[in-house]
């Protein structure tokens, strides 16, 4: 049974982001009490302040569905926001393969890039495997704190993948020189 990571990209509404932190401090607590949860971590858009990225990583789909549980006896976000609300978009991945910590391990001033990638049909397990050679040059860059990545439970062609580093300058320096399209994210550490 693989790991389950859970992505919700969230928008919020400036007027309410005094209230996340306080909001996912509480679920945290709520799900250190189940078993198989690795914990969550909140990252943000440095560059859209209102977006934000929470991820909850579990040992397999039973704690997950057990977590989710646990959230939902949290007062939800929404009811407790004082502008307008906008559904999180949320992804279920299945880890393929992950290297160093999980990344609510990272430190306070660390930056998390995430791409999701759409493999043509049937050619899932491909873009898997490339991943894997891109990730595997990654960890000697420094700065490089490690990696997770996996499909999309809903499409398996959908590749989700996150590395976590030190500071935005360590990611920046993992970027190639030439100029290209890039579909990568850049988040730091919120909570």
């Amino acid at each position: 049974m693989s790991e389950i990571l859970i992505l919700a990209s969230v928008k919020l509404h400036e007027y309410d982001l005094p209230i996340i932190a306080d909001y996912y401090f509480e679920v945290g607590e709520r799900l250190s009490t189940v078993g198989g949860c690795y914990g969550l971590s909140v990252w943000r858009d440095p560059d859209e302040v209102e977006s934000f990225l929470v991820a909850y990583e579990y040992a397999d789909l039973e704690a997950a569905e057990r977590g989710l549980v646990a959230i939902s006896e949290v007062r939800l976000l929404a009811e407790t926001q004082l502008a307008d609300f906008r559904p999180a978009n949320v992804w279920r991945v299945r880890i393929h393969s992950r290297s160093a910590k999980h990344v609510n391990q990272a430190p306070q001033t660390a930056c998390l890039s995430m791409s999701v990638r759409v493999a043509d049909p049937g050619y899932g397990p491909e873009l898997l495997d490339e991943l894997g050679r891109i990730f595997d040059e990654l960890q000697y860059i420094p700065g490089f704190l490690g990696s997770v990545y996996g499909t999309n439970d809903a499409l398996d062609e959908e590749v989700i993948a996150l590395a976590t580093w030190v500071d935005v300058a360590a990611f920046r320096s993992s970027l190639p020189r030439t100029a290209g399209p890039r579909k990568l994210q850049m988040y730091t550490r919120f909570f």
